[in-house]
């Protein structure tokens, strides 16, 4: 599968510190998109699943998986969840498809019973949202499992990572303030 990026440590993405699988490639072209690196199809990386599970850190109990769009490598994310879920670790999912879209693909209710939490639907601009970690409020929020709560999601902040090899990430939810800066 082609993953745009792995961030080992976060604790803006979800409750509890966290490792964030980015896939890289969407095709859904969300106006106002914050992650657009993570578009074209077949950059990044190519990893199996065992490759990204070596790099979890050791004793990792959640993962965020986020885009580009996961469901567009439909059979390698199932692959994930699964491996995933075997280990125990805790999964929230971004997904710009929306969760009745996603139910009919091939494979789709079977990725769904392997997560907690499906945060669906298109990025909406004009709609960011001010709370939560949603990119936008008119996307939805659905728990499959007891694991996380609605409490555990209204936290809305970023973080900014400065690697070893010089490169800066930014993660998060940043408010228009913040975005708008960024842009300048």
């Amino acid at each position: 599968m082609y993953i745009h990026q792995i961030t080992q440590s976060s604790v803006v993405n979800g409750p509890f510190d966290r490792t964030v699988i980015h896939f890289q490639g969407c095709t859904l072209s969300c106006p106002g998109c914050f992650n657009t690196a993570s578009h074209p199809m077949k950059n990044g990386r190519e990893l199996t699943v065992t490759d990204i599970l070596d790099e979890l850190p050791v004793g990792q109990q959640h993962v965020t998986i986020s885009g580009g769009e996961p469901f567009l490598q439909i059979k390698p994310l199932l692959e994930l969840v699964q491996a995933l879920n075997a280990k125990e670790i805790g999964i929230i999912m971004f997904s710009g498809f929306y969760k009745a879209e996603i139910e009919r693909m091939p494979l789709g209710e079977k990725v769904l019973s392997y997560i907690d939490v499906l945060i669906d639907g298109r990025f909406e601009e004009e709609k960011v949202a001010a709370t939560g970690i949603r990119g936008s409020d008119n996307q939805t929020t659905h728990f499959f499992t007891e694991r996380y709560s609605i409490e555990q999601m209204e936290k809305r902040q970023f973080e900014i990572q400065f690697r070893e090899d010089g490169e800066v990430i930014m993660t998060g939810f940043p408010d228009l303030i913040w975005r708008k800066a960024l842009e300048e």
